[in-house]
């Protein structure tokens, strides 16, 4: 980083011979000294340079001066940035030196630089070269900030271009899931129902068959109820018909056997007769 400028080192040795009121005589005398041991230890790299130069900030004109420098050497001493930004905001709201506070605004856009807030840099940068237009460094880091910060816009842009693909992918992948599901769920819908079309075909079949059977053993079953009829009506036709007045077959069986018990009757009388000697008329009913 850049060294104290000395032009400011001189102004600081010419207020120090200006004259002062003597009601602040004492008190600016004291803070000229202790900008004067800032400077001193600034040069030498001690530590307590900024605490010397918050000490000359009481000084009724060279505190945007004493300021600058306290910022200035909290930079050099890598300390807070917050801290340092505050010096120099005060510096360049005080001074009425067009350098001075251009100076200030470029060193207040630095240590934003430094914590990557590229869009304060930027406007630090833009004040300082309002102040000063020929301030080279403002501009020089102007361009460098703008060129960061394109580049980090092209990056976000690129990273939301990433997020949003991958979140298209996602959902992409989503909706194919979604379909694959749908698909499979149809399918085994699909599935189910031609099982159940094919059983009730299947119980359809079976009732049809069961139903034919059953006709089919009650037809057979008239059939043969018809056959046992017919085959009676048959036998009843060729049985010879008794004629009205005439005697049936088997009415002749029955008298016929009836006078062979007869007769047998008659020649067995006949023989235990002659056995016995004596002489029978044999008699007959016919």
């Amino acid at each position: 980083m850049n060294r104290m400028p000395h032009t400011y080192l001189f102004a600081l040795c010419v207020a120090l011979a200006a004259t002062v009121p003597c009601a602040q005589a004492q008190t600016d005398f004291e803070a000229k000294k202790f900008i004067i041991d800032g400077i001193e230890a600034y040069r030498s790299g001690e530590m307590n340079a900024d605490s010397l130069f918050a000490l000359g900030e009481t000084h009724s004109e060279l505190q945007p001066l004493a300021a600058y420098n306290r910022g200035r050497s909290i930079m050099e001493q890598e300390g807070e940035p917050l801290e340092a930004r505050k010096a120099f905001q005060r510096a360049a709201q005080e001074t009425s030196d067009p350098s001075l506070e251009a100076d200030a605004w470029h060193n207040t856009g630095n240590s934003l630089l430094m914590e990557d807030d590229l869009d304060g840099a930027i406007e630090a940068y833009k004040s300082a070269l309002r102040a000063n237009p020929r301030h080279d460094a403002a501009r020089y880091n102007l361009s460098y900030a703008m060129r960061m910060k394109n580049e980090q816009d092209q990056e976000q842009d690129q990273e939301q271009d990433q997020e949003q693909d991958q979140e298209q992918d996602q959902e992409q992948d989503q909706e194919q899931d979604q379909e694959q599901d749908q698909e499979q769920d149809q399918e085994q819908d699909q599935e189910q129902d031609q099982e159940q079309e094919q059983d009730q075909e299947q119980d359809q079949e079976q009732d049809q068959e069961q139903d034919q059977e059953q006709d089919q053993e009650q037809d057979q079953e008239q059939d043969q109820e018809q056959d046992q009829e017919q085959d009676q009506e048959q036998d009843q036709e060729q049985q010879p018909q008794q004629v009205e007045g005439q005697i049936s077959q088997e009415d002749m069986e029955r008298i016929l056997e009836s006078l062979e018990r007869q007769e047998g009757e008659i020649q067995a009388k006949l023989r235990r007769e002659k056995g016995q000697g004596k002489k029978s008329k044999i008699e007959k009913d016919w």
